[in-house]
């Protein structure tokens, strides 16, 4: 059997909420700049061999960082961008009680008509497609907070809650094994 690939899942760093309907525009704050830069330089793991990202703006920037300090390629993956309740124009507190609403129903479809079970095989199926491209090294994967609870509970056997998303800090990190399946390393914290 090869040697398991072993995934770095980093959360983007700190970023200022916009409205609902520009979040996907979102970008780093200073601070939030600054502690992925400081999670790069005292990187406690292996350099990785390549850096992935979702396409959104917070998500680059944090590769791009990580890619400065470690000198190390990035490619964008569409399957890794962020699951949102809704697209649509509406204050903060509506958006939260969609959300709220789709935590309680994983099939609640959103806009795009995909539900957070959708989420999680997305989320599960590119993450093993990516470390089965790079069996036995390490890789980053930049990324965001629903996504990576709704991994956490699959690998854990759990139902994720928002709750369990609003414990994945900005630029904290988690390590991954897969090797057929996927074995928690080490879980999200700083």
């Amino acid at each position: 059997m090869a040697d398991p690939t072993t995934l770095f899942l980093i959360r983007h760093g700190e970023i200022d909420r916009p409205p609902v309907y520009k979040f996907d525009d979102a970008v780093l704050t200073e601070a939030g700049t600054e502690q992925i830069h400081e999670l790069a330089v005292r990187w406690p793991h292996g350099i990785p061999d390549m850096i992935y990202c979702s396409p959104l703006p917070r998500s680059v920037e944090t590769a791009s960082i990580l890619a400065a300090v470690f000198r190390r390629p990035i490619r964008t993956a569409h399957e890794l961008e962020e699951w949102a309740a809704t697209e649509a124009d509406v204050p903060e507190a509506v958006y939260k009680e969609i959300e709220r609403h789709c935590w309680e129903d994983f099939n609640y479809e959103n806009d795009h008509g995909e539900s957070l079970h959708h989420a999680t095989d997305r989320i599960v199926r590119v993450l093993t497609e990516i470390a089965g491209r790079h069996e036995g090294r390490g890789i980053v994967v930049s990324g965001h907070a629903i996504l990576f609870a709704l991994l956490v509970a699959y690998v854990r056997g759990e139902r994720a809650t928002e709750a369990s998303k609003d414990r994945i800090g900005f630029g904290h990190h988690a390590v991954v094994e897969h090797a057929g399946d996927f074995r928690f390393v080490r879980d999200f914290g700083p």
